[in-house]
């Protein structure tokens, strides 16, 4: 069997790289398949490929197509899978759907591809004739677009092979909006790291071991709420809890947090990392957390892997109860409303909460791994791959 793989592989901008190097060579080796990756990330900036796969430039599929028995894309809303348009509209596949809604996707074809009859196309299925008309209207004049009532994924999941999603919430959401689409439920795949205590951590970081640390891990946009967060551990220095907040991730280009942390005169508690290339300092900095805060004012039906690599590391989280958010475990996360008027104060209550309970952090640790190791270990993923797998070529249900 040959199989083709669509998806960005930089790790700088998005998350669904760190998926796809976390899955491919268990792939390879459980479905006894020739994997090829077809990425617009160069050679030399993707780590050395595990045995069983390829790397190869996304041009090449084009000649290449015919030649597999499944290709398989990696789809997500953000502009890292803009290179994948060419090749997803011409041969269906197998599609990984890390977003639910594809609406940004979707409109960049249409604005900056200058493919706008694609965008109307998407809406028009979707959405008839009343979905055309607000396609021109944004068009005309970008408007929001909510979630969950317009997603502009349907024409794809209708038109491809499959479709595979990572929660309950997004499959459900999905085959209401598009009954018939073949889809299907995968964990998210993520390797269980070596365990690593807080204290270790902390003294290999050179941090103080009595500090309150507060990790935001991830890409970093206006929609993460890091201004809740700045506030928040605000509010915990004038309670006298000495609290500081890492960032570590890149910041995206409409959002620069240093003239916030200035303005609030948070310098000397506050570090900002950017992009952590070394993945040994990354789960290093995760272990070193007394608590990760993973908020989302806006949702568009994802299952961040940056959320599980957390957990993973047996940090504690803090995140919205909202879609895939809600069905993380209790025992290792603090949920709070999915909308408030008071973000920040529903935030620093729970982290002032938390730091009240050193031993309720501590079993939470514990909840955390084991979610992970029973959840979302890659044999649990690749057996969901393999049973979509072969749904395709019997021509089943799932």
């Amino acid at each position: 069997m040959r199989l083709a793989v669509v998806t960005p592989l930089d790790s700088r901008v998005t998350g669904v790289a760190d998926y796809s190097l976390d899955l491919l060579s268990y792939l390879a080796r459980a479905a006894c398949a020739e994997v090829r990756v077809y990425s617009d990330t160069a050679r030399d900036t993707v780590c050395p490929p595990a045995a069983g796969w390829t790397w190869h430039a996304a041009e090449e599929l084009a000649g290449e197509a015919a030649e597999h028995d499944l290709i398989i894309y990696q789809m997500g809303n953000s502009p890292a899978h803009d290179f994948m348009a060419p090749f997803l509209f011409r041969y269906p596949g197998l599609v990984v759907m890390h977003d639910l809604s594809l609406h940004d996707f979707f409109a960049r074809q249409a604005v900056e591809a200058g493919h706008p009859a694609t965008y109307l196309r998407a809406f028009a299925f979707g959405y008839g004739l009343g979905g055309t008309a607000l396609a021109r209207r944004y068009l005309q004049a970008p408007l929001p677009v909510g979630y969950p009532q317009y997603l502009v994924s349907e024409w794809l999941a209708a038109r491809s092979l499959g479709v595979i999603v990572h929660s309950q919430h997004a499959a459900a959401v999905l085959g209401a909006h598009c009954p018939a689409a073949r889809i299907a439920v995968a964990p998210m795949p993520m390797p269980a790291p070596p365990p690593l205590c807080l204290d270790e951590a902390r003294q290999q970081l050179g941090l103080p071991p009595d500090a309150y640390v507060i990790l935001v891990f991830g890409m970093l946009n206006v929609s993460k709420n890091p201004l809740a967060v700045l506030d928040a551990l605000k509010a915990l220095l004038a309670d006298s809890v000495r609290a500081s907040v890492v960032f570590m991730g890149l910041e995206n280009s409409s959002f620069r947090l240093a003239p916030e942390i200035e303005r609030r005169g948070l310098q000397a508690s506050v570090m900002q990392l950017g992009f952590v290339a070394d993945p040994v300092l990354v789960h290093r900095w995760l272990a070193a957390a007394d608590v990760a805060v993973g908020l989302r004012s806006l949702y568009w039906g994802e299952t961040p892997s940056s959320a599980l690599r957390v957990l993973a590391a047996g940090t504690p989280m803090i995140v919205n109860n909202v879609g895939a958010f809600g069905e993380l475990p209790d025992a290792a996360c603090v949920k709070l409303p999915a909308q408030s008027p008071d973000m920040a104060g529903e935030l620093y209550r729970a982290l002032l909460d938390l730091w009240r309970q050193p031993d309720r952090r501590r079993a939470m640790r514990e909840a955390a791994r084991a979610y992970i190791e029973q959840e979302h270990a890659p044999a649990r993923t690749v057996e969901a791959y393999g049973a979509m797998l072969d749904a395709i070529w019997q021509g089943t249900a799932c």
